[in-house]
């Protein structure tokens, strides 16, 4: 199988991409590549640029969110088909508020932030599908905080 191809299957299995057009999930994966880490590799830290999204491919990921002054305030564990760094598709934001390590040996497909804005500008369908999903994550990570 091609990276492409792994790429599109492992996208159209993610909840954030479920119900996309084929034609879309192919220019996205157009704009990605699939990343390998190993136990213990930070993929990244709060504060750090934000340019890509990530779909856990395989492995699990902490994911340590990060609110004002305490870096260390909630967490959650990536599993497969997990979406996470969504700080790379906020144009404003463009830092991590969050930090991601690997639990262990992890594969992503890494996303292309603002050329995925670009697809989903033009396939409007699909664009407002992916950001009302987004936008649910995110709430519910705020809301996971606010809980703990």
């Amino acid at each position: 199988m091609s990276e492409k191809t792994d790429i599109v299957e492992t996208l159209r299995k993610a909840q954030l991409f479920t119900d996309v057009a084929d034609g879309t999930l192919e220019r996205v994966a157009a704009i990605s590549k699939l990343r390998d880490f190993d136990e213990g590799d930070v993929i990244y830290q709060f504060g750090d640029g934000a340019e890509e999204i990530y779909v856990l491919k395989s492995g699990r990921v902490r994911f340590t969110l990060g609110v004002g002054n305490r870096p260390e305030s909630g967490h959650s564990i990536m599993t497969s088909r997990m979406v996470f760094g969504w700080a790379g598709l906020i144009d404003e934001a463009r830092r991590r508020v969050a930090t991601a390590v690997c639990l262990e040996p992890s594969t992503v497909v890494a996303i292309q932030g603002a050329q995925l804005l670009q697809i989903l500008e033009k396939d409007t369908a699909a664009g407002f599908l992916v950001m009302r999903r987004i936008a649910a994550m995110v709430a519910r990570n705020f809301m996971e905080i606010r809980t703990e």
